[in-house]
């Protein structure tokens, strides 16, 4: 069990400019099951976009070591946006691969997300203490504690839960994630495989939908690339179609007789 550093950068929970805010929804949407396998290491480069103008970048990476992982994203702002938001938000995930009943998956340890400004930096950590079903996070505020549901996930390793979920051909996918003050259950349809052009390459893909989502979100997860999410889109009367397309990813090797689920 990690242990509480309270000497942490500061990281902050809601953001306060508008544009920046879409992006990082586009960027944690893109995402426990019986035979579950460790997921190969991988960095992959996403390009995020409305109205196909593109406004940032996401980079999302997988280290593992003795059956424990650390996942992590960073989004920045790119092109004219850049200019006037001097941001970056780094999310991380410390986690490890359970792989005895009852408990099999992936199962969080710790998370941490920070966003870098010029003034001040804001920061929230959250320990998973699976021991006493609890999670306690901070801030440089206050301190709280929730209980934890089983098979629970954080805003970063629901999205390991999904490609291994669909790797071992899940057809239920459902998550409770815990956020900062509550827990919320991401569900997700199962929707059919595509066919899709992408800077990768043509790939094949299974997509998924988000339901109960009023940002209408579909993500296409390449299916020779251990479900990996290759496209994310959202759309709502308000904002307009938002994507996050992948531009390069390395380290996943193409795993050999898929199938969908």
């Amino acid at each position: 069990m990690s242990k509480i550093r309270h000497n942490t950068p500061e990281i902050e929970t809601a953001p306060r400019h508008r544009t920046l805010l879409l992006l990082l929804c586009l960027m944690g949407l893109t995402f426990s099951s019986a035979a579950s396998a460790d997921i190969p290491p991988f960095s992959a480069r996403y390009t995020l976009s409305r109205a196909g103008i593109p406004l940032g970048e996401n980079i999302r990476t997988l280290t593992n070591t003795d059956g424990h992982f650390v996942y992590q994203s960073v989004t920045h702002a790119t092109g004219l946006l850049a200019r006037f938001l001097k941001e970056e938000l780094v999310e991380r995930s410390q986690g490890m691969y359970m792989s005895a009943e009852p408990d099999t998956g992936i199962r969080p340890l710790e998370y941490m997300t920070r966003r870098n400004r010029s003034k001040k930096d804001k920061w929230l950590r959250q320990i998973f203490d699976w021991e006493k079903n609890a999670t306690t996070s901070f801030n440089s505020a206050r301190t709280w504690h929730m209980p934890l549901r089983a098979n629970a996930q954080d805003k970063l390793t629901y999205q390991l839960a999904i490609m291994q979920d669909l790797q071992n051909g899940r057809k239920t996918l459902e998550y409770p994630i815990i956020e900062s003050e509550k827990t919320n259950t991401y569900r997700f349809a199962i929707l059919g495989e595509e066919q899709i052009k992408t800077d990768i390459g043509t790939l094949r893909t299974l997509k998924i939908r988000r339901t109960g989502d009023k940002r209408n979100t579909t993500v296409w997860c390449a299916i020779d690339l251990h479900y990996l999410p290759v496209i994310l889109e959202q759309h709502d009367d308000e904002d307009g179609q938002l994507t996050m397309r992948i531009n390069s990813v390395q380290g996943l090797q193409t795993l050999k007789g898929a199938s969908t689920p």
